[in-house]
């Protein structure tokens, strides 16, 4: 039972969320609050005592410590409330904080691991109950100083009831530990199921249009309704043990206490005890009674809580051997030479990159292009650093890109996709994201020309943005995410497929903007579309994961036929 709880706290102490100073007043106020709430029960005793022996003095001096001692109590209790409050707040951040940090660094292969409704139930709801753990395991170290008080207290005045109290409280204990760890078992399970079920609702939401255009309602209930099945046998069972742990095993003590009642009673009628000890043994054997209820009470949410608090373990100790690393070089005066050395890379046994070389330098425009699944999405992703090579090498001036710390690096490489994602705010906060600068934002939007659209809008730049940006047009769009792009002030701009989906003249204006933007930065671009091949400075064909060629468009004319397919 104990280690159980030991790996609790060990596991909650891992992930470094906690702060030192909340936790050690938090403890305190605990510790203090079990001392007076203690001895209260006792100095009650002494009154009733001295009130019988009429020495009325000596009891209006304990009225008065018993006042004293109450105030005490409740100003510890108070303490402990602030202290919580405080402690809660800073822990439930720093988790969240450390859980979309952890995301950010995480692979493109996660979602086989971790779904998103994971993720979110995790980053929420999970957090908003781990947060308390710290508190709720002072409060039970709080509920069982009182129980070892009392019992103490009652050996002391009764050395057989107290044996016989203490045997009973352990009993009580062994059965409420094997109900709960039973409990715990299927809660865990029912929460996989409920996980699962909340991954399919989120996915039907997603591919609403295949599931109408396809009439997959039946399959899909039926797939629900197995794994509906599944969490319903294990949530019946969890209660099963629910009830034990709140019915039955209670009655353990309440027997306890029925017994004790007819032995004290007996002793005082055959004058082998007076009314003062009956008043202290019954306030003590009620004071254990109803903090053993109030550590069960602890105890089951820890326990409760131990299945949320190793969701939110499980996703900050995610690993994977493509995870993003880090290096300690700090140099930001980046000029965007690019240098691929001998390149292979290999994902989920497959190789997607052959032994790749080629170079680009700083202040030009280079397109990559291939066929679909030939490796140049892999390339970007390379250069954003999302995976890690084992084979060859990767420099950026000559530097390897993971030699480069994490900020560094990614402030000077950056990305537009197809499709870029905006948040649901006003223009101003996506901007704000990456540079709270005003002036810088309007500056950014001016040079992709996206300023004036901006301002004509009914808030101009705090206008908001509807979920995903669907209030604007993908072409205005893209204008933005590249004005954001800017404001991030990467040397080396990355734009995968940006004019895929758009119109001709959309097209013609990006790559007019992609132009302007080789004066000062490397402009690496993926594209499928011929008119932007032949604009670009140089241009690498991939096929297959390898260098095909590479050259401007006259000469991969003559020399590549793989060029010439694609121009077709």
């Amino acid at each position: 039972m104990i280690k159980k709880y030991i790996k609790i706290i060990k596991t909650y102490r891992s992930m470094h969320a906690d702060n030192k100073v909340y936790i050690f007043f938090l403890f305190l106020s605990a510790l203090f609050t079990s001392i007076f709430k203690g001895t209260l029960p006792f100095l009650a005793s002494l009154i009733v005592t001295y009130a019988t022996d009429k020495r009325y003095e000596t009891m209006f001096y304990i009225i008065l410590l018993f006042a004293v001692v109450y105030f005490l109590y409740y100003f510890s209790v108070h303490m402990n409330y602030i202290m919580y409050e405080k402690h809660a707040t800073y822990t439930h951040n720093k988790l969240q904080e450390k859980i979309v940090n952890k995301v950010a660094q995480m692979d493109g292969n996660y979602s086989k691991k971790i779904s998103q409704s994971f993720l979110v139930n995790t980053a929420f709801s999970d957090v908003g109950e781990v947060m308390q753990i710290p508190d709720e395991f002072f409060d039970s170290m709080s509920y069982l100083t009182i129980v070892i008080i009392s019992l103490v207290i009652i050996v002391k005045t009764n050395l057989y009831i107290g044996i016989f109290t203490i045997l009973t409280v352990i009993i009580y204990l062994l059965f409420l530990n094997k109900d709960m760890d039973k409990r715990d078992y299927y809660l865990t399970n029912e929460t996989i199921y409920k996980d699962k079920a909340s991954s399919l609702i989120g996915q039907v939401f997603d591919g609403s249009k295949e599931v109408r255009t396809f009439h997959m309602n039946n399959g899909l209930n039926k797939h629900l309704e197995d794994i509906n099945k599944n969490w319903a046998k294990n949530h019946r069972k969890k209660m099963k043990y629910v009830n034990y742990a709140e019915i039955l095993d209670p009655m353990i003590i309440m027997t306890f206490k029925l017994i004790i009642y007819i032995v004290v009673i007996l002793l005082i009628i055959k004058g082998k005890s007076n009314v003062g000890v009956l008043v202290l043994l019954i306030s003590y054997i009620d004071t254990i009674i109803t903090n053993c209820y109030e550590l069960f009470d602890r105890l089951d949410c820890i326990s409760k809580n131990k299945v949320r608090l190793n969701r939110v373990h499980r996703i900050l100790n995610y690993t994977n051997k493509h995870m993003l690393t880090f290096g300690e070089n700090k140099t930001d005066d980046i000029f965007g030479d690019v240098i691929f050395d001998k390149v292979s890379f290999e994902y989920e046994d497959k190789l997607i990159l052959k032994n790749v070389s080629f170079s680009i330098k700083a202040n030009s425009c280079t397109a990559i292009v291939g066929k679909s699944g030939s490796g140049k999405s892999t390339i970007f992703r390379i250069l954003l650093r999302l995976y890690k090579i084992k084979k060859g090498a990767v420099y950026i001036d000559g530097i390897n890109i993971y030699d480069y710390s994490k900020d560094v690096y990614s402030k000077n490489v950056s990305i537009v996709t197809q499709k870029p994602f905006m948040f649901d705010m006003s223009i101003r906060e996506n901007f704000n994201l990456v540079d709270s600068n005003f002036k810088n934002q309007v500056k950014a939007c001016k040079r992709v020309g996206i300023h004036d659209f901006i301002m004509r809008l009914p808030n101009g730049y705090n206008t908001k943005l509807d979920k995903d940006a669907i209030n604007i047009s993908l072409g205005q769009k893209q204008l933005i995410a590249l004005a954001r792009t800017l404001l991030s002030k990467a040397e080396i701009l990355l734009f995968d497929e940006v004019t895929a989906s758009l119109d001709e003249k959309s097209s013609q204006k990006i790559m007019s903007i992609l132009k302007d933007l080789k004066k000062d930065h490397t402009v690496i671009m993926i594209t499928h579309k011929p008119n932007l091949m032949k604009k670009a400075d140089t241009i690498l064909v991939i096929d297959k994961g390898k260098v095909e060629a590479i050259g401007k468009h006259k000469y991969l004319m003559e020399e590549s036929m793989v060029y010439r397919q694609l121009q077709k």
